[in-house]
């Protein structure tokens, strides 16, 4: 018998699997693959000024000197970092190492012998996300990896896109007309939140087409 899905819908959405519905369940692993991607271009932003300044920022006048490097960035992968108000850092590093080890304890797994690298936590989160989804914490873990994404984009300077289009796909449910991306890191697709179709470099030709007719 199906659920519904505990994460949160405009309108309710079927859970065949676990707890949360099939969009759901690719959006927790396309987030888990957007983490990586961030992780792998924050070195290039370490330095002051290395923020795309898109007019969101706020700039002021210092009376002290500047640090030779973005506290903010340095904050999300520090152990030490402790969010107290919704405005401070997310303690990325602590948060992904919670997850991978509540699982690992819960499933039995043998725990790291040396310091947790954040890719490979990330990557376990990633295997076990079919074990994942059944448990009543899932609530709970997606919003932190949204908390996670926000902030690694906020600090790269890589707000939340635009969408480029509605997706065509029509199922015996009907239209999906969910939102369509383009692809964040420059290979040529797009993708649809909704449905989780994606139309590759040697698909958009025909995607073109669908959308003429």
């Amino acid at each position: 018998m199906e659920s519904i899905c505990i994460l949160p819908h405009k309108d309710p959405a079927n859970a065949r699997q676990g707890l949360v519905c099939d969009s759901h369940q690719r959006w927790i692993k396309s987030t888990l693959v957007d983490i990586l991607e961030s992780l792998s271009l924050l070195p290039h932003f370490y330095e002051p000024g290395t923020a795309i300044d898109d007019g969101r920022q706020v700039h002021g006048t210092r009376i002290d000197p500047a640090a030779p490097v973005r506290l903010d960035v340095v904050a999300l992968l520090d152990r030490r970092t402790q969010q107290w108000h919704p405005s401070d850092p997310v303690p990325v590093l602590a948060v992904i190492e919670s997850w991978a080890r509540l699982v690992r304890e819960e499933r039995d797994l043998e725990a790291p012998t040396s310091p947790a690298i954040l890719s490979e936590e990330v990557q376990l989160l990633t295997r076990h996300q079919d074990w994942i989804i059944t448990q009543a914490w899932v609530d709970d873990y997606a919003s932190e990896i949204r908390a996670i994404q926000t902030a690694l984009r906020n600090a790269i300077g890589d707000h939340a896109p635009r969408a480029v289009g509605k997706c065509p796909i029509v199922t015996e449910h009907g239209a999906c007309a969910g939102n369509l991306y383009q692809d964040r890191y420059g290979r040529l697709a797009v993708s649809c939140r909704k449905c989780g179709e994606v139309w590759n470099e040697e698909e958009l030709a025909r995607f073109g087409l669908i959308l003429a007719s």
